[in-house]
Protein backbone atom coordinates (compact mmCIF):
# COMPACT_ATOMS: atom_id res chain seq x y z
CA UNK A 1 0.00 0.00 0.00
CA UNK A 2 2.68 2.31 0.40
CA UNK A 3 4.49 1.55 -2.11
CA UNK A 4 0.86 2.33 -4.42
CA UNK A 5 0.45 5.90 -2.73
CA UNK A 6 4.49 6.57 -3.44
CA UNK A 7 3.90 6.08 -6.90
CA UNK A 8 1.21 9.15 -6.81
CA UNK A 9 3.37 11.45 -4.90
CA UNK A 10 4.24 14.40 -6.59
CA UNK A 11 7.12 16.58 -5.05
CA UNK A 12 6.49 20.06 -4.44
CA UNK A 13 8.21 23.66 -6.50
CA UNK A 14 11.34 24.80 -5.32
CA UNK A 15 11.50 27.69 -6.19
CA UNK A 16 9.53 30.31 -3.72
CA UNK A 17 9.33 33.50 -6.22
CA UNK A 18 6.04 34.21 -7.31
CA UNK A 19 3.89 35.85 -9.63
CA UNK A 20 2.69 38.69 -7.03
CA UNK A 21 6.19 39.26 -5.97
CA UNK A 22 7.18 39.43 -1.73
CA UNK A 23 4.40 39.78 0.68
CA UNK A 24 3.38 43.00 2.37
CA UNK A 25 0.28 41.41 4.30
CA UNK A 26 0.70 41.23 8.35
CA UNK A 27 0.22 37.89 8.08
CA UNK A 28 1.41 34.30 6.54
CA UNK A 29 -0.05 30.96 7.34
CA UNK A 30 1.67 27.80 7.60
CA UNK A 31 1.46 26.75 3.66
CA UNK A 32 4.61 27.34 2.40
CA UNK A 33 4.38 30.13 -0.33
CA UNK A 34 4.40 29.60 -3.82
CA UNK A 35 5.22 25.78 -3.47
CA UNK A 36 2.70 24.63 -5.84
CA UNK A 37 2.09 27.38 -8.51
CA UNK A 38 4.04 30.12 -9.65
CA UNK A 39 0.54 31.90 -10.26
CA UNK A 40 -0.86 31.60 -6.24
CA UNK A 41 0.94 32.10 -2.97
CA UNK A 42 -1.10 29.61 -1.09
CA UNK A 43 -3.05 27.23 -3.53
CA UNK A 44 -4.78 25.33 -0.95
CA UNK A 45 -6.22 27.97 1.92
CA UNK A 46 -7.08 29.52 -1.61
CA UNK A 47 -9.08 26.97 -2.92
CA UNK A 48 -10.66 25.88 -0.05
CA UNK A 49 -12.60 29.39 -0.09
CA UNK A 50 -14.56 27.69 -2.92
CA UNK A 51 -17.02 26.33 0.08
CA UNK A 52 -17.93 29.75 0.80
CA UNK A 53 -18.12 31.13 -2.56
CA UNK A 54 -20.87 28.19 -3.60
CA UNK A 55 -22.72 28.38 -0.45
CA UNK A 56 -23.29 32.33 -0.76
CA UNK A 57 -24.24 31.55 -3.55
CA UNK A 58 -26.65 28.81 -3.07
CA UNK A 59 -27.62 31.15 -0.35
CA UNK A 60 -28.80 34.07 -2.63
CA UNK A 61 -30.45 31.60 -4.79
CA UNK A 62 -32.43 30.34 -1.74
CA UNK A 63 -32.90 34.01 -0.99
CA UNK A 64 -34.68 35.08 -4.03
CA UNK A 65 -36.55 31.80 -4.65
CA UNK A 66 -37.78 31.67 -1.10
CA UNK A 67 -37.12 34.76 1.19
CA UNK A 68 -36.37 37.49 -1.01
CA UNK A 69 -35.63 39.94 2.78
CA UNK A 70 -33.30 42.69 1.70
CA UNK A 71 -31.46 41.69 5.27
CA UNK A 72 -30.93 38.12 4.72
CA UNK A 73 -29.97 38.73 0.89
CA UNK A 74 -27.26 41.86 2.27
CA UNK A 75 -26.00 39.10 4.84
CA UNK A 76 -25.13 35.91 2.10
CA UNK A 77 -23.67 38.87 -0.23
CA UNK A 78 -21.61 39.78 2.62
CA UNK A 79 -20.31 36.35 3.18
CA UNK A 80 -19.82 36.02 -0.38
CA UNK A 81 -17.58 39.26 -0.08
CA UNK A 82 -15.32 37.36 2.71
CA UNK A 83 -15.16 34.47 0.58
CA UNK A 84 -13.64 36.10 -2.42
CA UNK A 85 -11.38 38.60 -0.21
CA UNK A 86 -9.95 35.54 1.54
CA UNK A 87 -9.23 34.33 -2.17
CA UNK A 88 -7.59 37.06 -2.95
CA UNK A 89 -5.50 37.42 -0.18
CA UNK A 90 -4.37 33.96 0.34
CA UNK A 91 -3.24 34.06 -3.94
CA UNK A 92 -1.50 37.55 -3.29
CA UNK A 93 -0.26 38.26 0.16
CA UNK A 94 -1.12 41.23 -0.34
CA UNK A 95 -2.07 43.98 2.30
CA UNK A 96 -4.68 45.41 0.44
CA UNK A 97 -6.02 41.57 -0.03
CA UNK A 98 -6.08 41.25 3.59
CA UNK A 99 -7.74 43.71 4.36
CA UNK A 100 -10.46 42.87 1.60
CA UNK A 101 -10.48 39.29 3.61
CA UNK A 102 -10.88 40.60 7.52
CA UNK A 103 -13.01 44.10 6.96
CA UNK A 104 -15.83 42.29 5.41
CA UNK A 105 -16.18 39.92 7.77
CA UNK A 106 -16.58 42.58 10.76
CA UNK A 107 -19.21 43.96 8.55
CA UNK A 108 -20.86 40.87 7.45
CA UNK A 109 -21.00 40.38 11.54
CA UNK A 110 -22.50 43.75 12.18
CA UNK A 111 -25.52 43.18 9.71
CA UNK A 112 -25.91 39.96 11.42
CA UNK A 113 -26.01 42.02 14.41
CA UNK A 114 -28.39 44.31 13.64
CA UNK A 115 -31.23 41.75 12.68
CA UNK A 116 -30.63 39.79 15.73
CA UNK A 117 -30.85 42.75 17.91
CA UNK A 118 -33.57 44.88 16.32
CA UNK A 119 -35.79 41.72 16.35
CA UNK A 120 -38.75 42.61 18.10
CA UNK A 121 -37.63 46.32 18.31
CA UNK A 122 -39.60 49.58 17.40
CA UNK A 123 -38.66 51.24 14.15
CA UNK A 124 -37.07 54.12 16.74
CA UNK A 125 -35.18 51.11 18.17
CA UNK A 126 -34.06 49.44 15.06
CA UNK A 127 -32.67 52.58 13.66
CA UNK A 128 -30.93 53.22 17.03
CA UNK A 129 -28.93 49.48 16.69
CA UNK A 130 -28.45 50.24 12.76
CA UNK A 131 -26.33 53.29 14.07
CA UNK A 132 -24.66 51.19 16.93
CA UNK A 133 -23.49 48.67 14.43
CA UNK A 134 -22.82 51.35 11.78
CA UNK A 135 -20.57 53.02 14.48
CA UNK A 136 -18.86 49.99 15.70
CA UNK A 137 -18.08 49.13 12.02
CA UNK A 138 -16.78 52.44 11.47
CA UNK A 139 -14.77 52.13 14.78
CA UNK A 140 -13.01 48.53 14.35
CA UNK A 141 -11.91 49.76 10.78
CA UNK A 142 -10.44 53.15 11.56
CA UNK A 143 -8.42 51.35 14.51
CA UNK A 144 -7.29 48.76 12.62
CA UNK A 145 -6.26 50.57 9.57
CA UNK A 146 -4.00 52.65 12.23
CA UNK A 147 -2.84 49.99 14.35
CA UNK A 148 -2.43 47.58 11.53
CA UNK A 149 -2.49 44.58 14.21
CA UNK A 150 -4.06 41.58 13.31
CA UNK A 151 -4.92 40.20 17.08
CA UNK A 152 -7.33 43.22 17.46
CA UNK A 153 -9.22 42.22 14.56
CA UNK A 154 -9.10 38.63 15.87
CA UNK A 155 -10.02 39.64 18.91
CA UNK A 156 -12.89 41.58 17.61
CA UNK A 157 -14.30 39.30 15.73
CA UNK A 158 -14.40 37.02 18.20
CA UNK A 159 -15.95 38.88 20.89
CA UNK A 160 -18.85 39.91 18.08
CA UNK A 161 -19.61 36.40 17.10
CA UNK A 162 -19.82 35.30 20.90
CA UNK A 163 -21.76 37.96 21.56
CA UNK A 164 -24.22 37.07 18.55
CA UNK A 165 -24.12 33.42 19.36
CA UNK A 166 -25.91 33.97 22.82
CA UNK A 167 -28.12 36.87 21.83
CA UNK A 168 -28.97 34.25 19.42
CA UNK A 169 -29.57 31.26 21.96
CA UNK A 170 -31.87 34.36 24.25
CA UNK A 171 -33.88 35.10 21.32
CA UNK A 172 -34.89 31.20 20.80
CA UNK A 173 -36.01 30.84 24.43
CA UNK A 174 -37.26 33.81 25.60
CA UNK A 175 -38.93 35.46 22.64
CA UNK A 176 -39.32 32.76 20.11
CA UNK A 177 -40.11 29.40 22.11
CA UNK A 178 -43.21 31.60 23.98
CA UNK A 179 -44.38 33.37 20.09
CA UNK A 180 -44.41 29.75 18.65
CA UNK A 181 -46.53 27.85 21.30
CA UNK A 182 -48.83 30.30 21.46
CA UNK A 183 -49.37 30.43 17.22
CA UNK A 184 -48.40 26.70 17.14
CA UNK A 185 -48.56 24.79 20.38
CA UNK A 186 -48.25 21.31 19.18
CA UNK A 187 -45.14 21.26 16.72
CA UNK A 188 -42.98 24.55 18.83
CA UNK A 189 -40.71 22.15 20.77
CA UNK A 190 -40.07 19.88 17.59
CA UNK A 191 -38.71 23.50 15.66
CA UNK A 192 -36.97 24.72 18.81
CA UNK A 193 -35.59 21.41 19.13
CA UNK A 194 -34.59 21.69 15.02
CA UNK A 195 -33.23 25.35 15.93
CA UNK A 196 -31.00 24.25 18.70
CA UNK A 197 -29.45 20.93 17.22
CA UNK A 198 -29.04 23.61 13.88
CA UNK A 199 -27.31 25.58 16.60
CA UNK A 200 -25.28 23.01 18.36
CA UNK A 201 -24.19 21.75 14.60
CA UNK A 202 -22.59 25.35 13.59
CA UNK A 203 -21.01 25.46 16.98
CA UNK A 204 -19.41 22.15 16.40
CA UNK A 205 -18.36 22.73 13.17
CA UNK A 206 -16.77 26.34 14.20
CA UNK A 207 -15.15 24.88 17.35
CA UNK A 208 -13.38 21.80 15.15
CA UNK A 209 -12.67 24.42 12.72
CA UNK A 210 -9.87 26.54 15.01
CA UNK A 211 -9.09 23.55 16.94
CA UNK A 212 -7.45 23.03 13.55
CA UNK A 213 -6.79 26.35 12.84
CA UNK A 214 -4.84 26.55 16.27
CA UNK A 215 -2.70 23.38 15.95
CA UNK A 216 -1.95 24.32 12.78
CA UNK A 217 -0.14 27.69 13.80
CA UNK A 218 1.44 25.72 16.84
CA UNK A 219 3.06 22.34 15.27
CA UNK A 220 3.23 24.39 11.89
CA UNK A 221 7.22 23.52 11.81
CA UNK A 222 6.37 19.72 12.13
CA UNK A 223 3.59 19.64 9.97
CA UNK A 224 6.15 21.36 7.17
CA UNK A 225 8.28 18.82 7.79
CA UNK A 226 5.88 15.75 7.68
CA UNK A 227 4.12 17.70 4.24
CA UNK A 228 8.06 17.35 2.17
CA UNK A 229 8.13 13.87 3.60
CA UNK A 230 4.33 12.67 1.59
CA UNK A 231 4.66 14.73 -1.22
CA UNK A 232 1.70 15.74 -2.74
CA UNK A 233 -1.56 15.46 -3.25
CA UNK A 234 -1.20 13.57 -0.04
CA UNK A 235 -0.33 16.39 1.66
CA UNK A 236 -3.00 18.73 1.44
CA UNK A 237 -4.67 16.87 4.17
CA UNK A 238 -2.39 18.65 6.34
CA UNK A 239 -3.17 21.94 5.68
CA UNK A 240 -4.83 23.29 8.94
CA UNK A 241 -5.16 26.31 7.46
CA UNK A 242 -7.49 24.75 4.29
CA UNK A 243 -9.66 22.98 6.90
CA UNK A 244 -10.43 26.21 9.09
CA UNK A 245 -11.94 27.69 6.03
CA UNK A 246 -13.78 24.40 5.11
CA UNK A 247 -15.23 23.68 8.74
CA UNK A 248 -15.77 27.55 9.08
CA UNK A 249 -17.61 28.08 5.61
CA UNK A 250 -20.28 25.61 7.11
CA UNK A 251 -20.67 26.91 10.50
CA UNK A 252 -21.41 30.43 9.40
CA UNK A 253 -23.45 29.37 6.54
CA UNK A 254 -25.62 27.52 9.82
CA UNK A 255 -25.16 31.00 11.38
CA UNK A 256 -26.53 33.34 8.83
CA UNK A 257 -29.69 30.58 8.88
CA UNK A 258 -30.51 31.33 12.52
CA UNK A 259 -29.53 34.64 12.43
CA UNK A 260 -30.31 38.06 11.23
CA UNK A 261 -32.42 36.35 8.61
CA UNK A 262 -35.70 38.45 8.95
CA UNK A 263 -36.31 42.35 9.47
CA UNK A 264 -38.40 41.64 12.19
CA UNK A 265 -37.69 38.08 13.02
CA UNK A 266 -34.44 37.40 12.23
CA UNK A 267 -34.84 33.51 13.72
CA UNK A 268 -39.04 33.29 13.77
CA UNK A 269 -39.19 34.02 9.88
CA UNK A 270 -37.20 30.99 9.00
CA UNK A 271 -39.71 28.54 10.79
CA UNK A 272 -42.69 30.07 10.90
CA UNK A 273 -43.69 32.50 7.49
CA UNK A 274 -47.06 33.08 6.42
CA UNK A 275 -49.23 30.02 6.65
CA UNK A 276 -50.41 30.40 2.41
CA UNK A 277 -47.32 28.88 1.59
CA UNK A 278 -47.20 25.71 -0.02
CA UNK A 279 -46.62 22.46 2.11
CA UNK A 280 -45.05 19.51 0.61
CA UNK A 281 -44.20 16.00 1.66
CA UNK A 282 -41.83 13.41 1.49
CA UNK A 283 -42.59 10.59 -1.25
CA UNK A 284 -43.69 7.35 -0.21
CA UNK A 285 -44.57 8.92 3.14
CA UNK A 286 -47.98 7.78 5.12
CA UNK A 287 -50.37 9.93 6.80
CA UNK A 288 -48.57 8.77 10.11
CA UNK A 289 -45.53 10.58 9.07
CA UNK A 290 -46.85 13.38 7.79
CA UNK A 291 -45.03 16.57 8.57
CA UNK A 292 -47.10 19.75 8.16
CA UNK A 293 -45.34 23.03 8.20
CA UNK A 294 -47.98 26.37 8.86
CA UNK A 295 -45.48 27.59 6.31
CA UNK A 296 -42.14 26.92 4.65
CA UNK A 297 -41.65 30.80 2.83
CA UNK A 298 -38.71 30.89 4.97
CA UNK A 299 -37.24 27.64 6.36
CA UNK A 300 -33.80 27.22 5.80
CA UNK A 301 -32.49 26.20 2.49
CA UNK A 302 -31.79 22.64 3.11
CA UNK A 303 -35.02 21.90 4.41
CA UNK A 304 -37.03 23.80 1.69
CA UNK A 305 -35.10 21.82 -0.78
CA UNK A 306 -35.75 18.41 0.86
CA UNK A 307 -39.02 18.93 1.23
CA UNK A 308 -39.69 21.26 -2.46
CA UNK A 309 -41.70 19.65 -5.48
CA UNK A 310 -42.06 16.28 -4.66
CA UNK A 311 -45.04 13.96 -6.05
CA UNK A 312 -47.64 13.50 -3.20
CA UNK A 313 -48.16 10.27 -1.77
CA UNK A 314 -50.31 9.77 1.07
CA UNK A 315 -53.68 8.74 2.31
CA UNK A 316 -56.84 10.26 1.26
CA UNK A 317 -57.76 11.15 5.23
CA UNK A 318 -54.29 13.12 5.26
CA UNK A 319 -55.42 14.45 2.02
CA UNK A 320 -58.71 16.04 3.14
CA UNK A 321 -57.03 17.26 6.42
CA UNK A 322 -54.59 19.10 4.29
CA UNK A 323 -57.16 20.81 1.99
CA UNK A 324 -59.14 21.00 4.73
CA UNK A 325 -56.40 23.78 6.78
CA UNK A 326 -54.72 24.99 2.92
CA UNK A 327 -58.61 25.88 2.21
CA UNK A 328 -59.55 27.81 5.96
CA UNK A 329 -55.91 29.62 5.56
CA UNK A 330 -57.49 30.95 2.15
CA UNK A 331 -60.48 31.95 4.06
CA UNK A 332 -58.65 33.97 6.39
CA UNK A 333 -55.98 35.32 3.80
CA UNK A 334 -59.30 36.44 2.29
CA UNK A 335 -60.41 38.11 5.13
CA UNK A 336 -57.15 39.78 5.86
CA UNK A 337 -57.52 41.30 2.25
CA UNK A 338 -60.47 42.88 2.78
CA UNK A 339 -59.48 44.63 5.82
CA UNK A 340 -56.51 45.77 3.83
CA UNK A 341 -58.36 47.31 1.68
CA UNK A 342 -60.59 48.84 3.57
CA UNK A 343 -57.64 50.34 5.37
CA UNK A 344 -56.03 51.42 2.50
CA UNK A 345 -58.94 53.64 1.61
CA UNK A 346 -59.57 54.85 5.01
CA UNK A 347 -55.85 56.47 4.39
CA UNK A 348 -56.52 57.57 0.99
CA UNK A 349 -59.54 59.60 2.18
CA UNK A 350 -58.04 60.88 5.04
CA UNK A 351 -54.54 61.78 2.34
CA UNK A 352 -57.30 63.60 -0.06
CA UNK A 353 -58.94 65.72 3.27
CA UNK A 354 -55.19 66.82 4.59
CA UNK A 355 -54.90 68.27 0.61
CA UNK A 356 -57.63 69.76 0.26
CA UNK A 357 -57.20 71.78 3.69
CA UNK A 358 -53.51 72.25 2.15
CA UNK A 359 -55.27 73.86 -0.50
CA UNK A 360 -57.39 76.08 1.11
CA UNK A 361 -55.06 77.56 3.62
CA UNK A 362 -52.58 77.96 1.13
CA UNK A 363 -54.67 81.39 -0.09
CA UNK A 364 -54.46 82.82 3.19
CA UNK A 365 -51.97 85.50 4.20
CA UNK A 366 -49.24 83.98 6.45
CA UNK A 367 -49.84 85.69 9.68
CA UNK A 368 -53.62 84.52 9.65
CA UNK A 369 -54.27 82.20 12.55
CA UNK A 370 -56.57 79.04 12.14
CA UNK A 371 -58.31 77.28 14.80
CA UNK A 372 -57.36 74.40 15.61
CA UNK A 373 -59.38 71.66 17.67
CA UNK A 374 -57.53 70.13 20.51
CA UNK A 375 -60.06 68.11 23.07
CA UNK A 376 -62.06 70.56 24.10
CA UNK A 377 -60.34 73.91 23.26
CA UNK A 378 -59.71 75.59 19.89
CA UNK A 379 -56.43 76.45 19.72
CA UNK A 380 -55.18 79.24 16.72
CA UNK A 381 -52.12 77.69 14.98
CA UNK A 382 -49.96 80.31 12.01
CA UNK A 383 -50.48 79.33 8.10
CA UNK A 384 -47.17 78.15 7.87
CA UNK A 385 -46.90 75.89 11.09
CA UNK A 386 -50.51 74.05 10.08
CA UNK A 387 -48.78 73.74 6.13
CA UNK A 388 -46.35 72.24 7.30
CA UNK A 389 -47.63 70.05 10.18
CA UNK A 390 -49.91 68.74 6.72
CA UNK A 391 -46.86 68.10 5.02
CA UNK A 392 -45.63 65.90 7.68
CA UNK A 393 -48.82 63.90 8.16
CA UNK A 394 -49.55 63.63 4.17
CA UNK A 395 -46.05 62.11 4.13
CA UNK A 396 -46.76 59.61 6.99
CA UNK A 397 -49.87 58.14 5.35
CA UNK A 398 -48.38 57.86 2.17
CA UNK A 399 -45.82 55.78 3.38
CA UNK A 400 -48.91 53.96 5.50
CA UNK A 401 -50.71 53.70 1.79
CA UNK A 402 -47.30 52.32 0.37
CA UNK A 403 -47.03 49.64 2.93
CA UNK A 404 -50.48 48.43 3.22
CA UNK A 405 -50.23 48.39 -0.92
CA UNK A 406 -47.43 45.62 -0.21
CA UNK A 407 -49.20 43.64 2.66
CA UNK A 408 -51.84 43.79 -0.13
CA UNK A 409 -49.66 42.73 -2.79
CA UNK A 410 -48.21 39.55 -0.80
CA UNK A 411 -52.10 38.76 0.87
CA UNK A 412 -53.37 38.36 -2.66
CA UNK A 413 -50.16 36.16 -4.13
CA UNK A 414 -50.33 34.16 -1.41
CA UNK A 415 -54.26 33.38 -2.01
CA UNK A 416 -53.58 32.76 -5.25
CA UNK A 417 -50.18 30.37 -4.08
CA UNK A 418 -52.67 28.21 -1.74
CA UNK A 419 -55.49 28.13 -4.60
CA UNK A 420 -52.81 26.30 -7.11
CA UNK A 421 -51.56 24.78 -4.27
CA UNK A 422 -55.01 23.25 -3.81
CA UNK A 423 -55.55 22.49 -7.17
CA UNK A 424 -51.78 20.45 -7.23
CA UNK A 425 -52.56 18.26 -4.49
CA UNK A 426 -56.21 17.20 -5.62
CA UNK A 427 -54.58 16.55 -9.25
CA UNK A 428 -51.74 14.91 -7.50
CA UNK A 429 -54.17 12.81 -5.78
CA UNK A 430 -55.84 11.73 -8.99
CA UNK A 431 -52.81 10.41 -10.37
CA UNK A 432 -51.70 8.47 -7.40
Amino acid sequence: MASYASYFQIPYRQARDGFWGEQTSTLNWCEEDYNITYYCAELVNTATNLIFVYLGVKGIRNCLLYSPKPSLILTYLGYLTVSLGSMAFHATLKYQMQLADELPMIYTTCVMGYTTFAYGKSRLQSLGVAAFFGGLAWGITAYYLKSKDPVFHQAAYALMTLTLVFKGFHVMEKQLRPSLRKRNPAECDQILKQMWMLALTGIGLFLTGFFIWKMDNIYCRYLKTARNHILLPWAIALEGHGWWHLFTGLALFVAVHLGGAGEKSPLNSRFMPPKSHQTHTRQHQTSDQLNHYDNQDHLPAPVVDQYALLKMSISNEALAKLLREIEAQSVATQQQISLARTQMSAKQREMRLAQLTRSEISSLPPDTGVYEGVGKMFVAIPVPSLQSKLEGQMKDMQAEVESLGKRLHYLETTAKNSQEHIDKMLKGAGQS
